[in-house]
């Protein structure tokens, strides 16, 4: 293959297009000062964009091999000559002559060689990392986004509807090799240095799906004669999944200290299965890892009081010599719950009682069993309304179904950590901003091509999960 030609098209392409701006060798600017500047970059890049649309032609010119016959998977292909295609690369659409085979024999599809190194399948119209940038903006932005984006921006230019395509079908194969991608990903991931814990951590976030259900949020208040209690809206919500991996350190005040996290996500499904299954997987492979040193490091599990978590976390193998622990602020919440339905809502009495007991549950053991004596002598000594009483008796029920899960002395003494922030944070920023937009309304399908693509991006792992999708694309 000549890299001179290749080169000396793309260089020729550069100078045809600087030519065109210029005038007795000098280029033709306006004489605005604030403008030159921003004007020559436009007139380099718009030449740098078609010497790319050169040198990659000429490249395919190249690359592309004209033979009387091929064996492709056993069978033999005739050559038939030659049909053009658009191809998007990162230097915008290029035209591209290519071979094409055809068996005779047994009939079928054509077969185009040059597609096929280029890792195009039948209907892709761009190039790899043409996709690969395009997923990766698609991220964070929605593909109007990412279309304005690109326009203003890069030398690609792809419309929106170019980038749905691309989500559509690159989602749909990463969705179809997921388990080995995942576990390709996991794989390559070490535990880091001076890891002194490991938190596993997961938890729900509603998304609203195109699917009819019950109508919830606040109640109407306008009279409508068409709307009755079987009413069933066009959208609903339903509870996506997160996981978070976390590595914790001391720091030098015995404090831990987050290394490093990283994420999964998965849409809405029936008990959320297939979560369960890639969250179980996980914690397997770090289990093995951790196995060379098990004395180093201590495994947790810590979640929020959903009862659905720890069902699943009892039932989990991979979780039994986990040490389970109760998301301290979501511990707070309820007691600050309680507070406020005993003494009123935000009274110093309230306030009091509140910090005394959030306080006791750091340095004693026995907090929650003294919580709730306190609870219920309260509502022994005074009369409570009922509002009042559901309150307070849905705190103690709490304590008393949560208390073996709140052993924050301990963790705290031996600079373990008391909170789930990380699969908040996850919850918050790998769902809700993403897919919890104005307007935004989601199928279970689309909408895990982009939380797959994000948790990989968030995860910080992009570049490696692309790389390893490639690769099981390539083999398959």
């Amino acid at each position: 293959m000549s890299h001179v030609k290749i080169l000396t098209a793309a260089t020729a392409a550069f100078q045809q297009t600087l030519s065109t701006f210029c005038r007795n060798g000098t280029l033709e600017l306006d004489k605005c000062d604030d403008g030159v500047f921003e004007q020559l970059t436009q007139i380099l890049m718009d030449a740098s964009r078609k010497a790319g649309q050169a040198g990659l032609r000429e490249y395919l010119k190249q690359h592309d091999k004209q033979t009387a016959s091929i064996v492709h998977n056993g069978n033999t292909y005739r050559y038939k000559g030659q049909s053009v295609n658009e191809i998007l690369t990162m230097f915008g659409a290029i035209s591209v002559a290519r071979s094409m085979y055809y068996d005779e024999e047994h009939g079928g599809e054509y077969l185009f060689p040059l597609d096929k190194d280029l890792g195009l399948d039948k209907d892709d119209f761009a190039t790899l990392d043409t996709r690969e940038m395009i997923l990766f903006t698609s991220s964070s932005c929605t593909p109007q986004e990412s279309a304005e984006l690109l326009q203003k921006f890069s030398l690609c230019k792809p419309s929106r509807t170019a980038i749905q395509n691309i989500i559509a079908k690159d989602g749909a194969r990463m969705e179809e090799v997921h388990e080995a991608l995942a576990e390709n990903v996991q794989t390559h991931q070490n535990i880091p240095a001076q890891t002194t814990a490991f938190v596993a951590s997961f938890d729900g976030v509603n998304v609203l799906l195109r699917e009819p259900g019950e109508k919830k949020g606040r109640k109407g208040r306008r009279p409508d004669k068409a709307v009755t209690s079987t009413y069933k809206a066009p959208t609903s919500y339903h509870n996506a999944m997160v996981g978070a991996f976390s590595y914790y350190r001391h720091d030098e005040h015995n404090e831990p200290l987050r290394i490093s996290s990283f994420y999964q996500a998965r849409m809405p499904e029936e008990n959320a299965v297939i979560f369960k299954e890639d969250f179980s997987r996980v914690v397997e492979d770090v289990n093995q890892k951790i196995s060379i040193n098990p004395d180093l490091i201590v495994k947790i599990l810590l979640c929020d009081g959903h009862r659905n978590n720890w069902s699943f976390a009892d039932s989990c193998h991979a979780l039994k010599d986990y040490e389970p622990l109760l998301d301290f602020f979501h511990t707070s919440e309820h007691l600050a719950s309680a507070a406020d339905a005993m003494y009123g809502e935000q009274t110093d009495m309230s306030k009091w009682w509140f910090v005394k007991w959030r306080e006791a549950l750091k340095i004693d053991k026995n907090a929650p069993l003294s919580i709730i004596r306190s609870m219920q002598g309260f509502v022994q000594r005074n009369k409570v309304s009922k509002s009042q009483s559901k309150i307070i008796n849905s705190a103690i029920t709490f304590f008393k179904r949560n208390k073996r899960l709140m052993n924050y002395p301990s963790f705290i003494n031996r600079g373990l950590p008391i909170g789930s922030g990380p699969v908040e944070a996850a919850a918050k920023t790998i769902v809700k901003q993403r897919m919890c937009r104005s307007g935004m309304r989601w199928s279970r399908e689309k909408g895990q091509h982009i939380l797959a693509i994000r948790a990989f991006v968030k995860s910080g792992v992009w570049n490696l999960a692309w790389d390893e999708f490639k690769k099981l694309r390539k083999a398959a």
